[in-house]
């Protein structure tokens, strides 16, 4: 029976895009400047940002109620999705929910399945009980009523919530409370044990930093978690190219883009909580029609951003050299495609005549948050290996790479298949330093470095192969200058990330050479033949890629004239630039 099970469940996931296609989103954003709080000052980008989510949700094809107040350069910006909004007060949170539910219970009726998204910009804060809550023009949104008043009655089949709750100062300004852990712990709780508790059908999304904070940056005008949210879900997060962004996706887009950012107060962490009735749920599918701009694989520039005519940053990515990459574009008449040196004005009616050809441009900075967060901010890019070793890390469930996506190239080519590539093939070159056995058991032990090369497989799910060259020499009698060599090349075959787990395990079979060098002398069998088996665990040390293993293997060797097996174990750490 439990087979079965596994079964069903394994066809369900692979079913699970078709599946979706009947599926209706909509979405709720409230957006609110100010706070109830004297203490904290109004924010300045949280009604910017909630115009930018509601104008990205619409390009998504997500039916979307604002809920916002402007303040007046936002108003002058004329953004068409204000026309209908309304202020964030707790009168138009309960018509807007009302809505939705009714919506729902239409679709339902006809067959149809709704997903809601909720999202969220403004002041967190706890009351005096400890109480976190939302603020809202004359209210406040706590966790009871978050959930009773607004989730559970919508009557979705899923909710995703995505919070950037903060506070700002200056050019590069705080968002949130008081930086105090326990502040940080009843914010988190609200969007994470209630809805894992009780609440299968609800995900949640949200921003964090050690001390508590996230940021604001005025060079975006918008909170840098918004920001970076809203280029992932407009396709920058899209890894396996299907049209549709899953939680695993986002959350490793938003930690890539984040890790690079140094020299801030303090770093940045995004949070995602799928939900557990269907962790691959996705939070935006497959788009209409609309303004997109495309980045063939090796297209020239790696750090890419586009803003409107009025300077409003729209999306900004990082990519591989040799990634694909389409980026949906909220619409608008003009548009600048910018990297860190070169840009490109584009019209919308010239989006559809190919990749905007770029040309030289000056870009000057100022100041020391300033340009942490210009340098840091996307500079990482998410390719396949960053996803991989990102969801194995937090535990989340990853998306379907079975089916290999064919990018299309105007003008009726097709690119080469070249889905999250690295950006060039010795992105995937690793360097270790192993210690182990001795060949032949003549002495202790033997050191020496290793270089390898892994890829995972295009078409079988946490397979990956490779090869492997690997040197270890030990000094017989160091005085004498009498040392015993060893090399080998190897074919990899593994194993990586089973379970969501950050572990590991490789076989690898191939050829070696065994040699003795002295003053004067040297000798060597070059037929050696050998293989091992490793297994080990994954991480990150100092923002690259870690691989620590133990290896067992053998060498079949010549010597004095017999032929026998002689065994290798020893340990190895590794690092990928």
């Amino acid at each position: 029976m439990k087979k079965l099970e596994v079964l069903l469940g394994a066809a369900l996931l692979v079913a699970a895009p078709e599946a979706f296609a009947d599926t209706v989103r909509r979405a709720l954003v409230i957006a609110h400047n100010g706070s109830d709080d004297p203490a904290l000052a109004p924010l300045r980008y949280a009604d910017d940002d909630g115009v930018l989510w509601a104008e990205t949700l619409k390009r998504l094809g997500v039916e979307t109620t604002l809920l916002v107040d402007p303040d007046e350069p936002t108003r002058k910006g004329g953004s068409l999705v204000l026309k209908d909004a309304r202020a964030p007060t707790r009168a138009a949170v309960e018509q807007a929910v009302k809505h939705l539910q009714a919506a729902a219970l239409a679709d339902h009726a006809a067959g149809r399945q709704t997903d809601v998204l909720i999202v969220y910009v403004g002041h967190g804060n706890t009351d005096d009980a400890g109480r976190a809550y939302f603020t809202l023009a004359d209210a406040r949104l706590d966790r009871t009523s978050l959930y009773a008043e607004v989730v559970d009655p919508l009557g979705a089949d899923y909710v995703h919530v995505i919070a950037d709750a903060c506070r700002a100062s200056g050019v590069v300004g705080s968002r949130g409370g008081t930086p105090d852990a326990a502040v940080l712990a009843e914010l988190r709780g609200v969007l994470a044990r209630e809805q894992l508790a009780s609440r299968p059908h609800v995900g949640a999304l949200f921003a964090e930093s050690e001390d508590g904070e996230t940021h604001e940056w005025s060079r975006i005008r918008a909170g840098v978690f918004s920001h970076v949210a809203r280029s992932g879900l407009l396709g920058g997060a899209d890894i396996n190219g299907d049209g549709q962004v899953e939680y695993s996706e986002l959350a490793a887009f938003v930690a890539a883009s984040l890790h690079g950012v140094k020299g801030m107060p303090a770093r940045l962490s995004v949070n995602a909580f799928a939900p557990t009735a269907e962790p691959r749920r996705p939070l935006v599918g497959p788009a209409p029609e609309g303004p997109s701009v495309t980045f063939p694989a090796g297209f020239e520039y790696a750090r890419l951003s586009v803003e409107d005519a009025d300077g409003q940053r729209l999306v900004d990515v990082r990519r591989s050299q040799q990634q694909w990459t389409q980026i949906l574009l909220p619409l608008r008449d003009v548009y600048w495609v910018r990297a860190p040196n070169a840009e490109a004005r584009v019209t919308l009616a010239q989006l559809s005549s190919g990749t905007p050809e770029l040309r030289p441009r000056e870009l000057q900075e100022r100041g020391p948050a300033e340009e942490a967060l210009r340098q840091g901010l996307f500079a990482v890019p998410l390719d396949r290996s960053f996803y991989d070793e990102y969801v194995a890390a937090v535990g989340l469930v990853p998306v379907d790479f079975s089916h290999p996506f064919q990018p299309p190239v105007v003008g009726g080519a097709h690119a080469p298949l070249a889905v999250a590539a690295p950006s060039d093939w010795t992105s995937k070159l690793e360097l270790g330093l192993g210690a182990g056995r001795s060949p032949l058991g003549l002495a202790k032990f033997a050191t020496g470095p290793s270089l390898s090369w892994r890829t995972p497989s295009s078409s079988l799910h946490l397979l990956y192969y490779g090869v492997r060259g690997a040197y270890g020499v030990t000094p017989l009698a160091a005085r004498d200058g009498i040392r015993l060599h060893r090399f080998t090349v190897e074919g990899l075959l593994g194993l990586q990330a089973p379970a969501s787990t950050p572990l590991f395990a490789e076989v690898g079979l191939g050829w070696g050479l065994l040699g003795l060098t002295a003053p004067g002398f040297r000798q060597a069998d070059p037929a050696l033949l050998t293989g091992h088996v490793a297994a080990g665990v994954m991480g990150r040390l100092g923002g690259m890629p870690l691989r620590l293993s133990a290896q067992v293997g053998m060498d079949r060797v010549t010597a004095n004239g017999q032929t026998g097996m002689d065994p290798q174990y020893g340990l190895e750490i590794s690092l990928r630039r």
